[in-house]
């Protein structure tokens, strides 16, 4: 299995891009997953980081015993440590990482714009945001850095599959139909 891991900050348009490309390629005969790993986030109180690195691997295992040759993860990886984790539990073998990157003050924009006035996190996570646009450029093993400053999201996936292409070993032929199973 090939993972493509993209990271960036909240607000950097992780969840835009990549289900804009899964949904192309899927257009195109491409067989892929995608797994949100801030979606697995979502629990109160909040997953230990072990916990919620040990539901990944358990879902990507699954996709890849399933025939799955292409894996698409969103995670905003905020140290390397963490992304050694995020990868080891995707077990893929080959990957593709990716950062997407955009100015500390558009993605609190973004951040804002999008997330409920009632949301009391809501402060925090812009807050968040605007912090991990900087930290985040330090991060190490990264093969490609986009910029969705100003950007359509569908530039951005597309970018995103040209990468791919360009990748040994990423698989982007259409898909067998009876290659995936649903078992």
């Amino acid at each position: 299995m090939f993972a493509l891991l993209l990271t960036g900050p909240p607000g950097a348009g992780k969840s835009t891009a990549v289900t804009t490309l899964h949904d192309d390629l899927g257009e195109a005969g491409v067989a892929n997953a995608l797994l949100e790993l801030d979606e697995l986030e979502r629990s109160y109180p909040p997953l230990p980081p072990a916990r919620l690195v040990s539901h990944l691997a358990m879902l990507a295992g699954s996709y890849r015993d399933a025939g799955y040759p292409l894996l698409l993860v969103t995670a905003t990886v905020e140290d390397d440590a963490y992304g050694a984790a995020v990868l080891a539990a995707i077990g893929a073998d080959e990957h593709l990482l990716v950062r997407l990157d955009a100015e500390p003050e558009t993605v609190r924009r973004r951040v804002l714009e999008r997330e409920p006035e009632s949301w009391s996190g809501r402060d925090e996570l812009a807050d968040a945001a605007f912090r991990l646009a900087t930290t985040m450029r330090a991060l190490t093993g990264v093969d490609l850095v986009l910029s969705t400053e100003g950007r359509d999201p569908g530039r951005v996936a597309g970018q995103l599959e040209d990468a791919l292409r360009r990748r040994p070993g990423a698989p982007l032929r259409a898909a067998d139909p009876n290659a995936a199973s649903t078992a």
